[in-house]
Parts: structure tokens; C-alpha cells; sequence
């Protein structure tokens, strides 16, 4: 498998404008994204879709209107935070990349998912396709380790370096949200207070 040169463009890429990212760079053998930082607030409110969920499988395929290489990954629902999932459900998740035959697609701090583990998952629904993307690249899927009461909930933002803007216009390194692992049962009773308050405003 080997990586393919990328032209970013609006048209072709509407997994990079829905989820609001402004700053990706993709080029021959670059191992790492610059993205925009989007804290837990950023994320729920740009989510149509907030889920506990278990990846089951993935299949990747050349995505009809660009020819670019997508993978669709089946994400059981376990617990539903926002939208109209139900657990025991199946949403599916779009992401950049994957491998069709012998050709191949990397796209640095694109989310990525273990199968067989669970995850907090932000989803958007695309503009014009029948897709659901995941908000913020990999900052919105949050890994979930353990189970039971000791469960965590893992930082997002694999493969990324993430900015923010500042009041002048200028990028500086961001914050991590999330510096350690949290407990899931925080994580998931501050996100449905998230949800919560916007549906109040």
C-alpha cells in the first residue's frame, strides 16, 4: 500500500468542510495532520449523531462522486447521546482512506477505529451524500478503555497537532482538552449536559 498525493479541494473533500477544518495539509509520506482544535462543546454541537459505540467491521470502497478512496466502518449503537440512534442499532461511519485491491490511501489524523472496541462517536451528517462523517477527524472518536465501573474514556486526536486561533489571527498550539484518560461515566454525564443546554437555547 502507498500513500497518494492529494489536491485538497471544497468540492471533493466535504468530510474537511462539514466538520469545519481548516487547516489539513497532505503531501507524499507526511505522517501527521494540523488540525483545528475542537474542545467536548465544539463537538457536541457540531454532532448530529453523539454514540457509545462497538466498531464491528469496515469495508473500503472508491467513493462514486470523487473516486476517492473511502472506508465505511458499521459502529453497533450501545448507548445513544444525540440523534435519533437506539441502542442494539447500526449507524455507519465514512471516513477518508482504506485500501481498495492493491492501491491505498493514508490520510494522516483521519479517524480511525478498532474493531471490536468501543468509543465515544461524534458523527455529522453530510450535505450532500448519504454519509454520515466523524466530527473533528480523529478528535471525535474517544477510545473507551475497560469496562464496567472502571471504564475510561481515552483522549482523541491521534495523528494530529492541534492549533487554535487566537484573537489576532494567529495559530498557536492548542491546549489538550483531554490530557489523561477520564472516566466514562463523567464523560458521558457531561456531554448529555452538553446536549442538554442546547436544546434549552
Amino acid at each position: 500500500m502507498f500513500d497518494l498525493r492529494l489536491q485538497l479541494r471544497r468540492d471533493t473533500l466535504a468530510v474537511i468542510t462539514v466538520v469545519g477544518l481548516v487547516l489539513v495539509t497532505l503531501a507524499p509520506h507526511v505522517r501527521a495532520a494540523t488540525l483545528l482544535a475542537l474542545d467536548l462543546g465544539a463537538l457536541v454541537k457540531q454532532a448530529d449523531y453523539i454514540v457509545l459505540a462497538n466498531a464491528q467491521a469496515e469495508s473500503s470502497r472508491y467513493r462514486t462522486q470523487d473516486r476517492l478512496i473511502v472506508t465505511d466502518v458499521q459502529l453497533k449503537v450501545v448507548e445513544a447521546l444525540k440523534g435519533d440512534a437506539r441502542p442494539g442499532g447500526t449507524l455507519v461511519a465514512t471516513r477518508l482512506g482504506g485500501a481498495v485491491g492493491s492501491i491505498g490511501l493514508s490520510v494522516p489524523g483521519e479517524a480511525s477505529f478498532a474493531l471490536g472496541n468501543s468509543a465515544i462517536v461524534f458523527l455529522r451528517k453530510a450535505t450532500q451524500a448519504k454519509e454520515l462523517y466523524v466530527v473533528g477527524m480523529s478528535q471525535g472518536v474517544l477510545p473507551i478503555d475497560g469496562e464496567g465501573p472502571s471504564a475510561r474514556v481515552l483522549p482523541g486526536g491521534a495523528g494530529a497537532t492541534l492549533m487554535q486561533k487566537g484573537d489576532d489571527g494567529k495559530l498557536s498550539a492548542a491546549p489538550d482538552a483531554m490530557l489523561t484518560a477520564q472516566p466514562l461515566k463523567d464523560v458521558l454525564a457531561r456531554i448529555a449536559q452538553l446536549v442538554a443546554e442546547a436544546h434549552v437555547r
